[in-house]
């Protein structure tokens, strides 16, 4: 994968290096502490077989959209585009599964376009099927505050998409 951001190459290093068995690594291997200097930009998805909860939120993703996800279901975004968009990019990380790689243009509503990487990575349950999503999201380019981003049809634009089937 071609990955532009540090954030986004540090886990998808950190994912490979914990595949130990199979083409996935498992949820028990985990250890968020790895992940620290990279963990205020991650999102941590749990698939419960109908819907993805956010099980973890960073830091850096509520103070750019001024709220705490941790503990939302996805559907309640399922009305939104980007909500969709999501929803439809968690359920190939999980049914592939896939690793994706993703590059967004994001209006706001001060004006700035922000260019966004997002990379999502699936990790195994105890029985080796892909439970939970572990999704980076950083900028690339375009203003750095806080803002409050437009979930509307002009919101976001994908712009390139790698997709690794596993």
């Amino acid at each position: 994968m071609n990955l532009k951001t540090e954030g986004a190459q540090t886990l998808l290093a950190y994912w490979e290096s914990q595949k130990v068995q199979g083409p996935l690594p498992s949820t028990a291997d985990l250890d968020l502490v790895d992940l620290a200097p990279i963990l205020s930009n991650m999102v941590i998805y749990e698939h419960d077989g109908d819907d993805f909860t956010m099980r973890f939120f960073g830091t850096e993703m509520v103070r750019r959209l001024g709220v705490d996800l941790t503990g939302t279901k996805t559907s309640a975004f399922a009305a939104e585009p980007f909500g969709k968009l999501i929803i439809d990019h968690l359920t190939q990380v999980v049914e592939g599964p896939k690793m994706l790689a993703l590059e967004y243009h994001s209006q706001t509503n001060e004006g700035p376009v922000l260019e966004i990487e997002h990379i999502m990575l699936p990790w195994a349950n105890e029985k080796g099927k892909a439970q939970c999503v572990l999704s980076h999201v950083t900028r690339i380019s375009g203003e750095d505050a806080t803002l409050t981003l437009k979930l509307e049809d002009s919101f976001i634009g994908l712009v390139n998409l790698q997709t690794v089937t596993l």
